[in-house]
């Protein structure tokens, strides 16, 4: 996938994004672990340009994406991802978020609903259910976070998250860009990842397929059910052998409903 670097407000913002393939655009935003983004974009993404343009840039505050100062609240990082839409000159596509990212593609198509064909949420936050609580994360070590997000332990990026670099520049590479990513979800996500989505989600009317590892001990699959109760026309699809991360867990089978989906082949 290319990388580029685009400017938004006149240089306020710069969003570093990757883009690979052609047809109908479609837009993939991240959540707080974009493991999914690393290397120049991964098999899910790859799989996904074979049939569309696919866009998906890294937020203010992660990568090389910057102006996050700028934003105080969910608010102004919903109207800056319509600035960059409109930067891009993107309509009339296809929306998928993961997580954080997911939070973000719900309140962007409940505020935009005819802008976006269809929309995909893969595990997104953004509700709360007394009796399945969203665990606190931002207090997980290393070995926490990859336990939270692969359901199997020895998957390669699972054993590379558990055992991050131990000294030099990498070290401290790793240690800034963790502090900045965490700070920044944790400006829209802490203490609860409540900002009054659910009373926006009847707005979403196009078709939207919610995606969900069936061992995701972050954001629990019976969140599925209750995104599925508020938008109108939606379907859960759960993903064995999945936590938090299908998309990077189960590359092959995630892609493949998606694909599915946005084909109209499911």
């Amino acid at each position: 996938m290319d990388a580029r670097q685009i400017s938004i407000r006149n240089d306020m913002f710069s969003a570093s994004l990757l883009e690979h393939g052609s047809g109908q655009p479609l837009l993939y935003l991240h959540g707080t672990w974009p493991v999914e983004l690393e290397d120049g974009g991964g098999p899910f993404l790859r799989a996904l340009a074979t049939e569309h343009r696919v866009i998906a840039p890294r937020h203010p505050g992660f990568g090389e994406s910057t102006g996050n100062e700028h934003l105080l609240d969910l608010q102004d990082l919903i109207y800056y991802q319509l600035d960059l839409l409109d930067e891009l000159e993107l309509y009339d596509l296809t929306l998928i978020g993961h997580s954080l990212g997911g939070m973000i593609a719900a309140e962007l198509a409940a505020v935009q609903p005819r802008r976006f064909t269809k929309l995909v949420l893969i595990a997104p936050l953004g509700l709360w259910n007394e009796a399945h609580l969203v665990p606190d994360f931002f207090t997980y070590g290393p070995d926490a976070t990859a336990a939270a997000l692969f359901a199997d332990p020895e998957h390669p990026l699972a054993v590379a998250m558990a055992r991050p670099p131990t000294e030099g520049d990498e070290l401290i590479a790793y240690h800034l860009e963790r502090a900045k990513s965490l700070a920044t979800s944790a400006k829209y996500l802490w203490p609860i990842p409540n900002r009054g989505l659910a009373k926006r989600l009847h707005r979403v009317s196009m078709l939207t397929m919610l995606v969900w590892g069936e061992h995701d001990p972050i954001c629990p699959p019976r969140y599925g059910d209750d995104f599925r109760a508020l938008i109108p026309h939606a379907r859960l699809e759960l993903i064995p052998g999945a936590a938090h991360l299908p998309q990077v867990e189960q590359p092959e089978r995630t892609a493949e409903l998606v694909r599915g989906f946005l084909g109209g082949r499911a």
